[in-house]
């Protein structure tokens, strides 16, 4: 089947999906002066912490949600770690229930900002044996999905496919499921609806960025894009997450990403994420101006470059 070409906003003929951006690119900046420089930007959207959220208070974040003219695409935070960070699902049986305390108040704080989707991470490593982590995985989706559903949420779950760099909290001896196949077919065994991919651009080319990954999934299965791209050389297995750069500045195959998207159905944001200690030492405004302009134009080399 030939992929029909990719949905373009009103009044910008270079956006195929909408432009996103995630606190992490802006690391440290206090929420509100977030929001200020997402919409300076241009961004109609972004993710949040929801932890975070709710210490602000949910009142004056909507408040400032409808100053700004954003809407929440997506938050962390399903499991916190901390008041910012959010765990990843492979965190022992002591810490997890520790993370669930409060999930009921989270998930209400997403539903009461129009945040339809939860994000989380699959641990790519684990300590424990790869079976007894699928199941463990498999189990914990399936409780958080269902009750994310109740509160009119989906969670959307991203594998992690970098090698290298990995902080502690998902890293172990043992392979869980690093690859969107890989989540796809534990997704599959958890055969819950709220439950969906969450896909990374700079995961996906450290796997390999082949689009057979994507155009693989069920139709409808993407919930989720965040997007940064790759270093230009180099091997795969040597990249860390503090190599991300702004989309279109290095070597990620951006039209063929698109398109892979595209295939599957998928119509929403691509999120700007970053990691990079680099990046993050410019000044916060260029930072945004940047990852609006990395999010509309990066999708031909063309454009990218302009």
């Amino acid at each position: 089947m030939t992929p029909t070409a990719p949905p373009q906003p009103t009044g910008d003929a270079h956006v195929p999906f909408t432009p996103c951006l995630n606190p992490a690119t802006l690391s440290g900046v206090p929420l509100p002066q977030f929001l200020a420089l997402a919409a300076d930007a241009g961004f109609p959207a972004v993710e949040l912490s929801i932890q975070q959220a709710q210490t602000h208070g949910l009142d004056r974040v909507r408040g400032l949600l409808d100053e700004h003219g954003l809407s929440v695409a997506a938050a962390s935070g399903i499991l916190p770690a901390g008041p910012v960070l959010p765990a990843p699902l492979l965190v022992d049986a002591d810490t997890y229930a520790t993370c669930l305390d409060g999930l009921d108040q989270r998930l209400a704080a997403f539903a009461d900002l129009s945040c339809p989707l939860a994000t989380t991470v699959l641990n790519p490593r684990s300590p424990l044996p790869q079976e007894q982590a699928l199941e463990v995985a498999l189990n914990r989706i399936d409780d958080l999905a269902q009750a994310a559903a109740r509160h009119g949420v989906k969670l959307a779950v991203e594998a992690v496919s970098v090698e290298a760099g990995l902080p502690p909290e998902l890293d172990g001896p043992h392979p869980v499921a690093d690859t969107l196949p890989q989540l796809s077919a534990l997704l599959k065994d958890v055969g819950h609806a709220g439950a969906a991919v969450l896909v990374d651009s700079f995961h996906w080319a450290a796997a390999g960025a082949d689009p057979d990954h994507i155009t693989g999934l069920q139709t409808n299965a993407v919930a989720h894009v965040q997007i940064a791209d790759i270093p230009m050389t180099g091997a795969a297995h040597d990249w860390t997450d503090a190599l991300r750069l702004f989309p279109g500045d290095g070597a990620l195959p951006w039209p063929a990403f698109a398109e892979a998207l595209t295939t599957v159905g998928y119509t929403g944001v691509v999120c700007v994420e970053l990691f990079n200690p680099v990046l993050r030492a410019l000044p916060t405004e260029e930072i945004a101006r940047r990852s609006y302009h990395a999010a509309t134009r990066c999708w031909s080399p063309a454009e990218a470059s302009r």
